[in-house]
């Protein structure tokens, strides 16, 4: 193996590890954000559902919780976006060569990912942010759920295109290119569902870490005790609940 691609492997694999360290909280901390706005908006003391079963005070909390964690998300959405650009430079300088080859198909899932679901997050993470007394408290409760909708689905489509790097599928040969044949075939790739799983179930588990650990900081500093307490009990309970099934996807997929 030639010195260079060495250098183009090791300089790619520094720049994605820490392009990683961002959308994969950004997407753990989608899901807990849209579950505390869902308490805030939904929560009532006789609420049919026991997870909404909740007191003015605590929906109060929830709600406290939902805008300082929404915060610490567009900073990090913000930073994963400016390490996320240098990625799509090295598909170029350091791997041209497949990207010519192989453009034709994993360009179609990159661009989907960029015109979907990264627009959408931007968009309602903005609603969200911005509109609070500006926007209905529905559509504010729903502005969350899109964020998170569109966060999950931005790393589906990336996903799917690792997938289909790991296991190609739906495409034809077109001379020295290849061409994408079934954009269905593509999106039902059988590695798909379960890198999608294990990525996913990972990142609950570090927005659950990082809750609970935001929230320990809290409790130890003596300050905001039922923030504290909630982003305690939120990010504990979600870590265990996702723990389990993550360990039942590795198994089944290393069979």
């Amino acid at each position: 193996m030639s010195d260079h691609v060495t250098v183009d492997r090791l300089q790619f694999s520094l720049t994605i590890t820490f392009h990683y360290l961002f959308p994969i909280l950004t997407m753990g901390l989608a899901l807990f954000i849209a579950y505390f706005k869902t308490v805030s908006y939904a929560g009532r003391e006789r609420h049919r559902l026991r997870f909404l079963r909740k007191t003015a005070s605590e929906r109060a909390t929830a709600e406290s919780a939902a805008r300082f964690w929404a915060k610490v998300f567009a900073v990090n959405f913000g930073v994963g976006v400016v390490t996320g650009i240098p990625m799509e430079f090295q598909f170029g300088t350091n791997w041209a060569a497949f990207s010519n080859f192989a453009g034709g198909v994993i360009g179609q899932t990159l661009a989907m990912e960029g015109v979907f679901a990264f627009f959408a997050e931007s968009v309602f993470l903005g609603i969200f942010l911005a509109g609070r007394n500006r926007v209905s408290a529905r559509i504010h409760w729903i502005s969350s759920l899109f964020m998170f909708a569109g966060s999950w689905l931005s790393g589906f489509f990336i996903l799917a295109t690792n997938a289909w790097m790991q296991h190609p599928v739906a495409y034809d040969r077109a001379g020295d290119r290849l061409q994408l044949s079934s954009l269905g075939g593509m999106l039902t790739n059988p590695w798909l569902p379960w890198q999608y799983a294990h990525n996913m179930s990972g990142a609950a588990i570090t927005g659950a870490f990082v809750l609970a650990a935001m929230g320990a900081f809290f409790l130890l500093s003596d300050r905001h005790h039922e923030f504290a307490r909630i982003c305690v009990r939120v990010g504990v309970v979600g870590a265990s609940r996702s723990s389990g099934p993550r360990l039942t996807i590795r198994t089944s997929s290393m069979r």
